[in-house]
């Protein structure tokens, strides 16, 4: 069962030299769709009409390091990406700021289904490998293969 789920946008601070003024963004109330086992349920809400592929560290990929990045992005009304949280990564911390960086560029369009564009709250996972087919153990049992 889908659950509405309200994420709070980040709080924008404007300063002047004598007074703060806080400004607040509208509140928005996302559908929580961010279940692995609801991962295609996306599909029905919203298409990627513009994805930016994440940089891949220099060190990471001097050390030879293969990884990926599980996210947590809610797409809002207008089909961007509205925050996201890091719900796993391997090796911890490594993709996390390339993988977000590239996340927060990418654009949605809504489906035919999803007239009303609601936003959605849902995951998405960033692989990051040297090789075409990873053969470390590590990797494969932290970042196994998905089924699409």
């Amino acid at each position: 069962m889908n659950k509405s789920y309200l994420l709070l946008p980040l709080t924008l601070f404007v300063v002047s030299c004598a007074t703060t003024t806080k400004v607040e963004e509208p509140k928005i109330n996302y559908l929580d769709i961010s279940g692995k086992d609801q991962i295609k349920l996306v599909d029905e809400y919203w298409t990627v009409a513009k994805r930016i592929e994440p940089r891949y560290p220099i060190l990471a990929a001097k050390n030879n390091v293969s990884g990926c990045v599980d996210l947590i992005v809610g797409i809002d009304q207008n089909g961007k990406a509205q925050g996201y949280k890091v719900r796993s990564s391997y090796p911890k911390g490594v993709f996390d700021k390339n993988a977000a960086a590239a996340l927060v560029k990418w654009k949605w369009q809504a489906t035919e289904k999803n007239k009303d564009n609601t936003p959605v709250l849902t995951s998405i996972r960033m692989d990051f490998s040297i090789s075409r087919n990873p053969s470390d153990p590590e990797y494969l049992q932290n970042c196994p293969k998905r089924e699409v």
